[in-house]
């Protein structure tokens, strides 16, 4: 499913999810196989009486392009029809094309020619493209949709299983697209019509059973994943998803093509796909390749996401050591030989924020008065690291002695008297606990004032308070 830029996202109308993976592009979990191919396609043309054959066909609908003709580069032809074909027959060819030539890809479509009716979502076994939403399917600001039905996902046999995901075997998909929607052909786009061909080649890869490079609801701040034809969303005027981006053809060549993954040292849940590695710098990263076509692999080449980079042949094993605090992406371009590909092969497997490498944490804070005997603590460590720190105290003393803990991330404190009070900020992770302090000469009185932490570390463990959720609420980011 397609939507506006000012609408919510939601994905194709299948009741079912699956569980999100850490790869550059995401899948459904259904997939089109050997003996399906070629996928054979149909496209209902409604729009008007068709002059080839003379058929009655009502208009559906007042907003989609029908009775515009083009020719074999999608131009729009004004007065011979003669070598033409409605454009909406030629816009979801051009679709089907642009995916099944991905290369390396084990492929192929086919067009089944042009049928006389309008009837939406139906399980048959051939896919079938219709306009105008004729059942009332789709929401204001859904530009079309995908339904797909994996038949053997009931009877829970799947028909293969890729790094730790159940893909199951497509029986239909249909795809439909929304009434009260101006589309136009690209060549003519203006800022108001939408891409037909744009959104035809999104659902098509829906209906491949590729999901959403990013969703609404995601941080995507990867240039990529926003220019690919998946992306969540396409506003009016744009046409770029008529084309497939990179992110598109290696999501394509994960499910019909050649594939290789790794799994590292360090990982948290070994047998969750979404897991991460996690470690105290320096540590040594030491990563593994996986695949099922091992005879074809020629080399890899590793990009640890630091700066750094190795290749290595074949399908060798890989290392590297982390020597700073950081979130990494580790992504490793594999090549190999395939007798269906033209050229040597390429495929990019990426794992977003996969490697965690934590440092002893460096607390830093400042106080500030509030009103009368209550202060503002404020916390300004470093927390671009993201889950490095688990807890957090902080210790109130007057001279020697404790007269207050506090498990908060910014606390306020109203001190019993005047008088001088040390002030110590805890901080703790999985590398260790970093210590900060500062001496604060408190009295009753209206009027701003602040001071400033000191620095200290130390590793060990102490029995804090675990704050992962304030942590998390603190470092939100904004889109």
């Amino acid at each position: 499913m397609i939507r506006t830029l000012s609408t919510i996202s939601a994905l194709g109308l299948l009741g079912l999810s699956f569980t999100s993976t850490a790869f550059a592009w995401e899948h459904h979990g259904w997939v089109w196989v050997p003996d399906s191919m070629p996928i054979n396609y149909q496209v209902s043309y409604c729009n008007e009486p068709d002059p080839k054959d003379s058929t009655d066909c009502q208009v559906v609908g007042e907003d989609s392009i029908g009775g515009a003709y083009v020719d074999l580069d999608g131009n729009v032809v004004s007065d011979d029809k003669a070598d033409a074909q409605p454009f909406e027959a030629w816009v979801t060819q051009a679709g089907f094309n642009s995916w099944s030539e991905a290369p390396c890809t084990e492929l192929t479509t086919e067009f089944g020619g042009t049928f006389d009716d309008n009837f939406g979502y139906e399980n048959w076994t051939t896919p079938m493209i219709t306009w105008e939403d004729p059942s009332d399917d789709l929401a204001t600001g859904v530009l079309a949709a995908t339904l797909t039905y994996p038949y053997s996902l009931s009877q829970g046999d799947a028909a293969f299983t890729k790094n730790g995901m159940s893909y199951y075997k497509a029986e239909d998909s249909d795809i439909v697209f929304n009434d009260n929607v101006e589309f136009g052909i690209d060549s003519t786009l203006t800022q108001g019509e939408s891409s037909m061909q744009s959104v035809m080649t999104h659902e098509i890869g829906h209906l491949l059973g590729l999901a959403h490079s990013c969703e609404e609801e995601d941080v995507c701040n990867d240039q990529e994943l926003k220019e690919a034809t998946m992306y969540w969303s396409a506003g009016p005027g744009d046409d770029s998803g008529s084309s497939l981006s990179n992110d598109d053809y290696m999501s394509v060549m994960a499910l019909y093509g050649p594939f290789a993954t790794f799994s590292c040292s360090h990982e948290l849940d070994p047998d969750d796909s979404d897991t991460i590695a996690q470690g105290n710098v320096p540590f040594d990263l030491k990563c593994a390749v996986a695949t099922d076509e091992e005879g074809e692999l020629t080399g890899a080449t590793w990009n640890w996401g630091d700066g750094s980079s190795d290749a290595t042949a074949q399908a060798s094993n890989a290392s590297h050591t982390y020597e700073t605090p950081g979130n990494y992406t580790v992504e490793t371009v594999f090549t190999g030989e395939r007798d269906t590909c033209e050229e040597e092969w390429e495929y990019a497997y990426r794992r977003i924020g996969y490697v965690r490498a934590c440092g002893i944490a460096e607390p830093e804070f400042k106080v500030e008065h509030a009103d009368g005997l209550t202060y503002t603590l404020y916390n300004e460590t470093d927390v671009s690291v993201y889950g490095c720190i688990y807890e957090i105290q902080w210790d109130i003393f007057q001279g020697d002695t404790l007269i207050e803990s506090i498990n908060a991330w910014e606390p306020s404190f109203t001190f019993a008297s005047d008088g001088d009070y040390r002030i110590v900020l805890n901080i703790g992770g999985p590398a260790g606990t970093g210590a900060a302090e500062l001496t604060l000469a408190v009295y009753d009185h209206v009027g701003a004032g602040y001071g400033c932490s000191s620095l200290g570390g130390f590793t060990g463990s102490m029995g804090l308070f675990l704050i992962v959720g304030t942590i998390a609420t603190r470092r939100r980011r904004e889109a």
